[in-house]
């Protein structure tokens, strides 16, 4: 049997971390102040998504959000149960599911991500400033609100592929696109940003699955 779900602990992007206890009937998750798990993030819509327990269990529930809601790397559709492990991912947020606390305090900030074996080269993406460092020099070429938008998703998953259709409803929201939109942003995306777009240096294809980052 599944432990149920006792805990949620929220890691946003600057690398805060929060533990939230699932002590209520529901929990808002969004932009707006009035949320329990507040976002400070430009891809979570102001009622993003909501917890709701249950004696029957604890469900998540997407609010229509543009950018949508991940479970485990899946998109969400409609209300989704919630088991303790799984991981909910919201624009550059992820959201843990605990069945009872972690050691250690309730608050703290994870180490920055090391850089990789040429730190001259190596890419930050800041999504609260909407700035692009390579090494120590900002990226000066502008980049678009929807280019942006798909290099600080990569760079927050770089950890693994991010698929098409996860990207494409990250961007632009479900039914709203399809492969050639997405095709034709990464295009521009690398045209703008790698030093040789022929030989990419960041944005990697994965045929016939999706893009990583190699920052």
């Amino acid at each position: 049997m599944t432990d149920a779900v006792r805990l949620l602990v929220v890691r946003e992007a600057s690398g805060a971390e929060r533990v939230i206890p699932l002590d209520r009937s529901e929990v808002a998750i969004g932009r707006d102040p009035s949320c329990i798990v507040r976002l400070d993030s430009p891809f979570a819509s102001r009622q993003h998504a909501r917890v709701e327990v249950r004696d029957e269990g604890v469900t998540l529930v997407d609010l229509g959000s543009r950018n949508g809601s991940m479970l485990n790397g899946e998109r969400v559709r409609g209300a989704v149960q919630l088991n303790a492990g799984d991981v909910i991912t919201i624009g550059d947020a992820t959201i843990q599911c605990l069945a009872e606390r972690p050691s250690g305090g309730t608050t703290f900030v994870f180490p920055p991500k090391t850089a990789g074996p040429s730190p001259s080269d190596f890419l930050r993406v800041d999504a609260r400033l909407y700035e692009v460092w390579i090494g120590e020099t900002k990226h000066e070429r502008r980049l678009s609100a929807q280019e942006f938008h798909l290099l600080a998703y990569l760079y927050v998953h770089q950890d693994r592929v991010c698929t098409r259709e996860e990207l494409g409803d990250a961007i632009w929201g479900a039914d709203r696109w399809d492969m050639n939109m997405l095709h034709r942003l990464v295009h521009r995306l690398k045209e703008k940003l790698e030093p040789n777009p022929e030989r990419p240096r960041y944005v990697q294809t994965v045929p016939w699955i999706g893009y990583r980052l190699t920052p």
